[in-house]
């Protein structure tokens, strides 16, 4: 090998799947409930271990991880700092009782949150998951209006849990539990432009009027500043200050979900810094528990007041709320973040991507338009009658598989290859996955 693992380039021994993927997807499918992991002939392969951009499979075979793992290793996998305060942690303390009897690591973390947020008291509420993060800012929300009508974004996503999903836009989700999810969501399109921006606005004003005269009042604006799995869409500039300003005047909190985004992942610790925007909460997940499941819901402590005091009964806890090995890993996931500069290195490595993709992808036909920030890319596929190519990302997702190469698709319809590569990658990797998407989407192009 001419790199060690973790910086080297794909090496392909046995086309994937190979016979081990095979046995294990056979095994899977007779425990695992049909609807969870999607098996086929060619999809998916069983991973065995991965260190920094590299991910081995069962089989022997190395790729290049071009998703960090839904971006959670935003920090390249197994980092061995973290590795080592996990390991040490382990050794002292894996759970305790978060709402009872606390850790250390949990007050150390807020702390550390609350220096990294946008306001000058912050108050948090942990959790495990994303989606449960967005729960917390709904029913947050909630208390600080006392209304519960919520204003969402075609394409949104975030989380399948029945708060979550009544603002996640995806009719495949939400149609067999319709019947449970809150009718008080409307659904406004996310915007593309400046002029869409402008008369988004206007219909937001003419959906809070409507509905403060129906009875039930709009107490939230959810929205992701970069729409993730909707297809790295980001909200024009000037939009998100509009946004602001009409929820102040509103009396509406707005919610930023920045389980994708936040911490790093698109060039700035939080997306508010981009246009000096102020939510009344920040939603984080994925990279933050360094690779453990950690999530939070960040707020203004005005916001967050919201919440009565606690007379012995939380009235919103779970049992690993402020588990001390996750906030440990956390911890330390924040000072890789400072002491490597992976911000930093976010802005540089994700200008040279996209910089790479759209000068080697000019000439697709196809190829309706590259775009990202940070590291978070995006390349939207279109039909010769200028329509989405409704599945071609995850077609692309199994071809890039078989040169050693891991990408999602994303988009509404599945029409675009989602690129979110830890920090940590290096130049020859993205060389190589720049040429190796380019040939097989030109080649799709030109055919």
């Amino acid at each position: 090998m001419n790199s060690k693992f973790g910086a080297q380039l794909p090496s392909i021994k046995t086309p994937p799947p190979g016979p081990h993927s095979l046995e294990l997807a056979s095994r899977l499918h007779a425990v695992e409930s049909r609807n969870i992991t999607w098996l086929s002939d060619d999809f998916p392969v069983f991973w065995d271990q991965a260190l920094g951009s590299n991910v081995s499979d069962v089989d022997g075979n190395v790729y290049v991880d071009l998703t960090s793992a839904f971006g959670v290793a935003f920090a390249g996998h197994s980092h061995p700092d973290i590795g080592i305060a996990m390991e040490e942690q382990a050794k002292r303390l894996v759970h305790g009782m978060g709402d009872v009897h606390p850790s250390l690591a949990k007050v150390k973390l807020m702390e550390e949150l609350g220096s990294l947020a946008p306001w000058q008291e912050t108050r948090t509420v942990l959790a495990s998951s994303g989606t449960e993060a967005i729960e917390i800012a709904l029913k947050t929300a909630q208390l600080l209006t006392g209304k519960t009508g919520v204003i969402a974004f075609k394409g949104a996503y975030h989380g399948l849990t029945l708060g979550s999903l009544s603002i996640t836009d995806r009719q495949a989700f939400r149609d067999p539990f319709v019947d449970r999810l809150s009718e008080a969501t409307d659904f406004v399109p996310f915007p593309t432009s400046e002029d869409e921006a402008s008369r988004l606005l206007t219909q937001i004003v003419r959906i809070l009027s409507k509905r403060e005269s129906s009875g039930v009042s709009v107490g939230a604006i959810v929205i992701e500043p970069i729409q993730g799995r909707g297809g790295v869409r980001i909200a024009p500039r000037g939009f998100l200050r509009g946004l602001s300003d009409l929820s102040k005047s509103a009396g509406v909190a707005l919610i930023f979900d920045e389980i994708f985004t936040g911490l790093g992942r698109s060039g700035v610790m939080f997306e508010s810094e981009t246009e000096g925007v102020v939510p009344d909460l920040v939603c984080l997940g994925k990279a933050l528990g360094g690779g453990l499941p950690l999530s939070a819901c960040l707020g203004s402590r005005a916001a967050m007041e919201a919440w009565p005091e606690t007379h012995g009964e939380a009235i919103h806890t779970s049992t690993f709320l402020g588990h001390p090995l996750s906030c440990t890993t956390a911890l330390s996931f924040l000072g890789v973040l400072r002491s490597e500069r992976l911000i930093s290195k976010s802005v540089e490595k994700g200008q040279y991507l996209l910089a790479s993709l759209r000068a080697s992808l000019d000439s697709g036909r196809h190829i309706h338009e590259v775009r990202g920030r940070g590291l978070l890319v995006g390349i939207e596929l279109r039909t010769e009658a200028g329509g989405p190519w409704k599945g071609q990302g995850a077609r692309v997702a199994r071809q890039a598989l078989r040169q050693g190469l891991i990408v999602l698709p994303a988009g509404r319809h599945g029409e675009v290859v989602q690129l979110a590569p830890a920090a940590t990658i290096t130049e020859k990797q993205i060389d190589f996955a720049v040429t190796c998407l380019s040939d097989m989407l030109l080649r799709v192009s030109h055919s």
